[in-house]
């Protein structure tokens, strides 16, 4: 009996120009080829979980006219969610915001006016963008 070794020699010619690889009668890509950079499967992300800010912290911010106020937040997390309480030197009043990552995004009312404070996560710090583009940075308390 005589074997036609061409059309196999084929499929593996076309293959390896191709940047693939004959394993096992399968096609992979050849590791060259993924350490090229082709794109390969992205292992899912859980932001959510990642950042935990729950806890007591101080906050400084730049209020208007370029003076510095303080204030002191309690921060509670469920999931990507946020709630809790800010208390400052005009008195305290309920907030809410998320968590996404290392980001993090705050609301509450102050004064009759909505007023939010965006920025990063670093674990026991806190800092970012906040009314009239004003800066802010938080620390957490340790308990």
């Amino acid at each position: 009996m005589k074997f036609n070794w061409s059309v196999p020699f084929l499929v593996c010619s076309l293959a390896a120009s191709a940047g693939i690889v004959v394993v096992a009668n399968s096609l992979v890509p050849a590791p060259e080829v993924l350490a090229a950079g082709m794109p390969a499967q992205d292992a899912p992300k859980d932001n959510a979980a990642a950042t935990d800010v729950t806890g007591s912290w101080q906050m400084t911010w730049t209020g208007e006219n370029g003076t510095q106020r303080e204030a002191s937040m309690q921060i509670k997390q469920n999931g990507s969610k946020l709630s809790g309480k800010f208390e400052g030197e005009r008195g305290a009043t309920s907030l809410s915001g998320s968590v996404d990552g290392d980001q993090v995004t705050l609301s509450l009312k102050m004064r009759r006016r909505d007023v939010s404070f965006s920025g990063t996560v670093a674990g026991d710090k806190m800092s970012g963008t906040g009314p009239r583009g004003g800066s802010w940075s938080a620390t957490r308390n340790q308990q």
